[in-house]
């Protein structure tokens, strides 16, 4: 699937300013950047370009075209920039049908066969229209069709028309409760990290809701005792087996019955191979425990301009084991929200420990060079893990609606003293990287392991 994800800051002053004046077209130049996924490929655009005055060669109620002048300066700032181009313009009457007219192929065809081969990056055309987006890519000397436009800010925002979903009685009772956001839920492709207490647990609530696809990353094995009470799905044979639990989630959830489709990915997200899975996802959740594996996840919101769901569980006990808490902590990261560095959720230090050889780590945690329990499992229980995954998919339903602009991007929940709190933190913090690599896709990749 080609994806285009738009700064929603940006896609709202491109729409105001095209669909101005109903009388003529409007057009501008945009950067356009990319990555590459494992099937598919995320378009970013986060700017425009200033035209100049003599910006348009035509521009009548019908026909838009950009002046000489203007492209070539386009094609100077992408160049500059290392990026590609999108150019979008409107089809401000109501009456025409909704997509690229066949003069707008045929002009975007002959532009492409020009400025694509100067470009490092992609050549793409977007319209602008009262009732959505649509637009096209060049690639391999052809035109083909922009799966899915979206933008991206507090909120995922589909700017072009949501497929049409089956009607059916599975999903009555969903659909009063959800109205137009049943049909995102159902068009909608979820990466997942972390197959595991937490993870199985989302999974299958994904797939009850009736999401397009799953995407499942997990390098772990059913290996422990504790696995089985934890993980949805396990059984005792899988334990002797030492079944991956990607293997034993994708059972689980086929067995279910329901049209959802599972990619089960046996890789640590660290790794590239795995990362690439997740830029096919519209939303990815992070139910991963350690800050390593959350840091590369943490890319995705601003990098890739992909919105991420990190959920973290944690058992609070006092002395003598004595049960004190039951805490769930859902944090949205998305291009307008603090990332987990601007939170101080993760830490560098502790991620360093991570990476060491295991017998390295426990030599120095002997010799007191590393403090607490890094690398050794925590405590748990279903209990706990089952609020934290409803919490998660609550706030993917927040991301698909309007109304999600006013949900607060973090805050927690106690399960067992019944409290909860909002975070302090509203903004990204102003020199934190994430501000400096938005929408910069692989021209900005993270740092993977070897």
């Amino acid at each position: 699937m080609i994806r285009l994800a738009i700064l929603e800051e940006t896609a709202r002053a491109l729409r105001n300013e095209l669909l101005r004046d109903d009388s003529v077209e409007q057009g501008a130049f945009c950067l356009l950047r990319r990555g590459k996924g494992h099937e598919g490929v995320r378009l970013l655009v986060t700017e425009t370009l200033s035209p100049p005055l003599d910006a348009w060669e035509y521009q009548e109620s019908d026909m838009l075209r950009p002046s000489a002048r203007w492209i070539s300066a386009a094609i100077s700032q992408a160049i500059n920039a290392r990026a590609g181009l999108l150019f979008v313009h409107s089809h401000p009457n109501p009456n025409h049908p909704l997509g690229l007219s066949l003069v707008d192929i045929k002009s975007f065809h002959s532009l492409a066969e020009t400025i694509a081969p100067i470009l490092e990056g992609a050549f793409a055309a977007a319209v602008v229209h009262p009732e959505g987006w649509a637009g096209v890519v060049w690639s391999d000397r052809e035109i083909v069709e922009i799966d899915r436009i979206v933008s991206v800010g507090r909120t995922l925002t589909f700017l072009s028309p949501t497929p049409e979903t089956v009607q059916s009685a599975l999903d009555d009772r969903q659909r009063d409760a959800l109205g137009v956001v049943h049909d995102r839920v159902r068009a909608l492709t979820v990466g997942l990290v972390g197959a595991g207490g937490l993870g199985s647990l989302v999974a299958e609530q994904l797939v009850r809701m009736g999401v397009l696809e799953v995407v499942t990353v997990d390098h772990d094995f059913i290996d422990t005792d504790s696995n089985v009470r934890r993980v949805f799905g396990a059984r005792i044979s899988d334990l002797r087996g030492k079944s991956t639990k990607v293997n034993v989630l994708f059972r689980h959830l086929t067995d279910i019955g329901l049209d959802v489709r599972i990619r089960s990915i046996q890789c640590d997200v660290r790794r590239e191979a795995a990362f690439r899975h997740l830029l096919d996802a519209d939303v990815v959740i992070s139910a991963t425990d350690t800050h390593g594996s959350r840091a590369i996840i943490n890319e995705l919101a601003s990098t890739y301009l992909l919105p991420v769901v990190d959920v973290g569980v944690r058992v609070s006990a006092k002395l003598k084991n004595r049960l004190a808490g039951l805490l769930a902590e859902i944090r949205v990261l998305t291009p307008t929200t603090p990332c987990l560095w601007c939170r101080k959720t993760i830490n560098a230090d502790t991620i360093r420990t991570e990476n060491l050889p295991v017998q390295e780590r426990e030599r120095l945690q002997r010799e007191g060079y590393v403090v607490g329990s890094v690398g050794s499992p925590t405590p748990s229980v279903a209990a706990l893990t089952v609020l934290g995954s409803g919490l998660a998919t609550s706030a993917l339903l927040a991301l698909l609606s309007e109304e999600g602009e006013v949900v607060p991007s973090c805050y927690w929940v106690d399960g067992f003293l019944g409290d909860s709190g909002l975070s302090a933190l509203d903004h990204p913090q102003s020199d934190c990287r994430c501000r400096q690599q938005v929408g910069l896709g692989d021209s900005a990749a993270p740092s993977f392991m070897p």
